[in-house]
């Protein structure tokens, strides 16, 4: 459109926004900065969960068929189960949630705050696993 001889852009009409999915889930594939991450990698068509989370606690509860993931802070239980079971072919009995808080830190003189973030032990029916690749 011309106003007064000078060329002006046409503005774009904001359109309805459409739902889409949010951007914690696009990049699940969650990337270990540290070699110290206790965070084993997901690849991205594992949806909410976004790698087991390894300690020694979490090696342990793998004989009982019990499987510590960490999840995006959203997640919920009915969520957590689907996604177990359609990503392993397995058959969740139970899962809890447990929401850790960040944590203050301080270095040298510096103070700052560790993230905080939410992991859920995942417990399957009897006679199911989930097979861990060792890295």
């Amino acid at each position: 459109m011309k106003l007064f001889g000078k060329d002006k852009k046409e503005e774009k009409k904001p359109t309805a926004r459409r739902e889409e999915t949010p951007k914690e889930f696009q990049d699940v594939g969650a990337k270990i900065e540290s070699p110290t991450e206790t965070l084993k990698a997901l690849p991205k068509e594992y949806g909410i969960l976004k790698g087991f989370y390894v300690s020694e606690k979490a090696t342990s509860l793998s004989s009982f068929s019990q499987y510590v993931f960490k999840v995006f802070k959203n997640a919920t239980k009915n969520e957590i189960r689907k996604q177990v079971e359609k990503s392993f072919n397995v058959k969740v009995k139970g899962v809890k949630i447990i929401n850790l808080p960040g944590k203050s830190r301080t270095v040298g003189r510096h103070k700052g705050f560790k993230k905080g973030f939410k992991k859920a032990i995942v417990v399957l029916e009897k006679g199911y696993a989930i097979e861990q690749a060792k890295a």
